[in-house]
């Protein structure tokens, strides 16, 4: 069923296309919730006696965070990227122009890199607490000594 009327959507959530319904996820079900409405059986009604109560449904969908947007003519924004790859180890395959990192871990990680100039530096990645700790940073990065837990994709 691609429409559902009585989803309860507030347009400020969608704000934009920043965020986007999960849709056919098992992972992410909508949560629904049931409302009982019960008629007033006091004597001033005498005929609602026995009347069961009313129910709906009120359904309120998922809503993800859109961290990178994958464009039609490559992996980049807008397709701006030809090659993309994902690594927790060892070394590009390429060199990239852009990293993204993600901190799926529950701690504070230090990735260590080294430039393409030769220059090495070390990141503090914050714990993945609340929200989703990862971003983007335009380096041209030739090695990784150490990704401390962190997931980095590479973009050319």
């Amino acid at each position: 069923m691609s429409f559902e009327s009585r989803v309860v959507k507030n347009a400020q959530t969608v704000e934009y296309g920043k965020f986007v319904e999960l849709k056919d996820d098992s992972r992410f079900p909508p949560i629904s919730v049931i409302r009982v409405q019960y008629p007033d059986q006091s004597s001033a009604f005498p005929n609602n006696q026995g009347v069961p109560p009313l129910t709906s449904v009120e359904v309120y969908p998922k809503f993800a965070v859109i961290t990178h947007n994958v464009g039609s003519g490559g992996v980049g924004p807008g397709g701006s990227f030809t090659k993309c790859e994902t690594r927790t180890s060892g070394n590009p395959s390429f060199t990239p122009a852009q990293i993204y990192v993600h901190n799926g871990t529950n701690t504070d990680s230090n990735i260590a890199l080294t430039l393409i100039s030769g220059m090495t530096c070390t990141i503090a990645v914050g714990k993945n607490t609340a929200s989703n700790h990862s971003f983007t940073l335009n380096l041209a990065v030739s090695g990784v000594t150490n990704y401390d837990n962190c997931s980095i994709t590479y973009f050319a």
